[in-house]
This record gives C-alpha cells, sequence and structure tokens, in this order.
C-alpha cells in the first residue's frame, strides 16, 4: 500500500512539474449549464487547471451561455486529495471570483464545487452551483472532459506526390475520450505555413476531425472525414494563384487521418487530404521528434534557416524562448 501511494505522489509530482513548466493543462468536452429547470447543452466546452500546489489549483471555466452570457472566470486555490484509483478528488467546497464587464465587476459567488480527475483515463468531472451578478436563481454548470495532449514537431508535406515542403514546427491538438464503451480520439489540425510553393507562401488554417477509433488493421487511430462537412481556411500569396476562401474537402476523393502511438506518446500523424475542386491531393506527415527539455539546445542558435516557435510561426530575432531552426530545437534567450 505505501509503494502505492508513493506512486500516487511521484505521478502528481509529474504532472504538477509539466503544469509548471507548460502553463495550465487543458481538458475540452460536453457541459450544461442549468437555471429553473431549463438546460442549455454545449458539445464542447474548454477548462484549464493549473497546480499551484500538491493539494490545490486553479481552474478556469469558459464563458457559458444560459438566460446570460456569463464570462470566463477562474477559480483559485481549489483543493483536492489524493484517493486509490488514480483518482483525485475535489470535495465540496465554496468559493469565489470576480469578473469585470464593460468596465463593471462583477461578483461570482458558489455554493458548491465538486469534482474529479482520473489519471487513468486522463477526465475531469466537474460541477459548479453559483449565483451571478445581481442574478437571484443560482446556476449550475456541469462538464466531463478530457486532457488535451499537445504535440510539436516538424511535418513534411506532399503536395500531388511531386512538390515536397516542410514546415519546421507545428503542434497538433490530441484528444482521447471514452465515448459509451468506446475509446475515441478528435485531432486539431493546427494553422500552418509552407513557404514558396509554386502557388506562393500557402496558410492552411484550422479544423478538427472527430471519433477517430483505433484500427488494428491500420496500427493506429484512424478517420475517413470526406462526409463530416468540415471546412477549413486557405491563403496564398505571391505565386502563381492568390487564394483567401474557405474550402470544403472533396467528398469524392481520399480524406482520412491516422495517429499512431509508441507507448503513451503520439509518434506519426498522417493526414491526406483534397479541397474542393483541387486536382492533386495533399499529404502530410508529422513525426514526432524527441520532446521536453532534453531536446532543447541551450545555446545561441546560429545559420541562416528560419526561426519558427512551437506553433510553427514564424518568428524575428527578438523573439525570446524555444524556437525552431532547421529541424532542430533551441533555447534562445
Amino acid at each position: 500500500m505505501k509503494k502505492f501511494f508513493t506512486l500516487i505522489f511521484a505521478t502528481m509530482l509529474a504532472s504538477s512539474m509539466s503544469a509548471q513548466m507548460h502553463g495550465a493543462l487543458k481538458f475540452s468536452g460536453a457541459s450544461e449549464m442549468a437555471v429553473m429547470g431549463q438546460n442549455t447543452p454545449c458539445e464542447s466546452d474548454t477548462v484549464k487547471f493549473e497546480m499551484v500546489s500538491m493539494s490545490a489549483g486553479n481552474i478556469t471555466f469558459p464563458a457559458m451561455e444560459g438566460m446570460a452570457t456569463i464570462p470566463s472566470f477562474t477559480i483559485e486555490n481549489v483543493t483536492f486529495t489524493k484517493g486509490e484509483n488514480h483518482v483525485i478528488t475535489m470535495a465540496e467546497q465554496t468559493f469565489s471570483a470576480k469578473v469585470t464587464v464593460n468596465n463593471e465587476e462583477k461578483s461570482i459567488t458558489g455554493s458548491s464545487l465538486t469534482g474529479t480527475y482520473n489519471m487513468a483515463d486522463n477526465s475531469l468531472t466537474l460541477k459548479v452551483v453559483f449565483k451571478y451578478g445581481k442574478m437571484p436563481l443560482p446556476l449550475t454548470y456541469s462538464i466531463k472532459s478530457y486532457y488535451i495532449k499537445e504535440v510539436s514537431s516538424p511535418i513534411a508535406v506532399s503536395i500531388g506526390g511531386m512538390m515536397n515542403y516542410e514546415n519546421a514546427g507545428v503542434t497538433y491538438q490530441v484528444r482521447k475520450y471514452m465515448d459509451g464503451e468506446t475509446q475515441k480520439m478528435d485531432v486539431t489540425v493546427p494553422t500552418y505555413t509552407l513557404d514558396n510553393t509554386v502557388m506562393g507562401n500557402m496558410t492552411l488554417g484550422t479544423y478538427t476531425i472527430k471519433g477517430l477509433i483505433y484500427d488494428e488493421a491500420k496500427g493506429g487511430f484512424y478517420r475517413d472525414y470526406k462526409n463530416d462537412g468540415l471546412k477549413f481556411h486557405v491563403v496564398c500569396k505571391g505565386g502563381s494563384m492568390n487564394m483567401d476562401n474557405d474550402y470544403s474537402f472533396n467528398a469524392e476523393k481520399d480524406n482520412n487521418i491516422l495517429v499512431k502511438y509508441e507507448g503513451s506518446k503520439v509518434s506519426d500523424i498522417i493526414n491526406r487530404f483534397q479541397m474542393g475542386a483541387m486536382p492533386f491531393y495533399i499529404s502530410t506527415n508529422f513525426k514526432a521528434v524527441t520532446n521536453g527539455i532534453g531536446a532543447v539546445k541551450s545555446q545561441t542558435a546560429k545559420g541562416k534557416g528560419k526561426m519558427y516557435n512551437l506553433q510553427g510561426q514564424l518568428v524575428g530575432d527578438n523573439y525570446k524562448g524555444v524556437v525552431i531552426i532547421n529541424g532542430k530545437k533551441f533555447l534562445k534567450k
């Protein structure tokens, strides 16, 4: 039993270090706002959790839609205890917070906050009951959310199998969750830019593919999303054509994504798609590199390569932090 609680403590300590290094942890899932028996569901909300000690953390809730729009707010120093079965419990507690709306400060007075974080499936379940400003009636907000894992690495991009390009640093958001008895995955493809293509500097916008399911034959989580009704924004400048429009994926062509793992870490994200009436496909291959502080070189970056941040955005010489040059990470001070 002592070894078991030591393991729990070590796991929590690792999570704490991760939060301190990378900021608040993000969780996403379906939520519901209830007041006077009227329920307002939301398909996807995002909450943030940031540890401040081994027994307390700050939780940031999203803006909520109900009888009135309540802006995002943060509850500080939410206490929790570490229990068995990899579950952390936030016992019922009161809370308070303040928000500013149109230069007016409004109070949030909470009569109840309860929640659990299950480390086995990375789910965070929360329920809060509170009054907002001068509203006479209490509101109840509940959410079951799952951890959003961010993975960063260069991607190789092939257009039509003939023209090959690269972006030195792209960050995907990956979320595993349970849908009944089935484990599923959502993947948010970020905005990224390909420089000097035949169509000029091409920027492909973000979109989220939902409901990937593990495919044993393919060796990873897979989805054919050509009929999902997704759209994304494309901008091309300085080349053979100028584009600045939203595009749908061509339902007559291959549009699919495959996410592979090595142990608990994402190793590959392979995405093949064809947009609108474009005559050729685009294939992107994300291959994870060693991540973490050990993969960052604390030295002056040299060379003529372009410099990107971890979101794949081109940055200038005044940028401070971790940068990627020619596929390698450097700590720029």
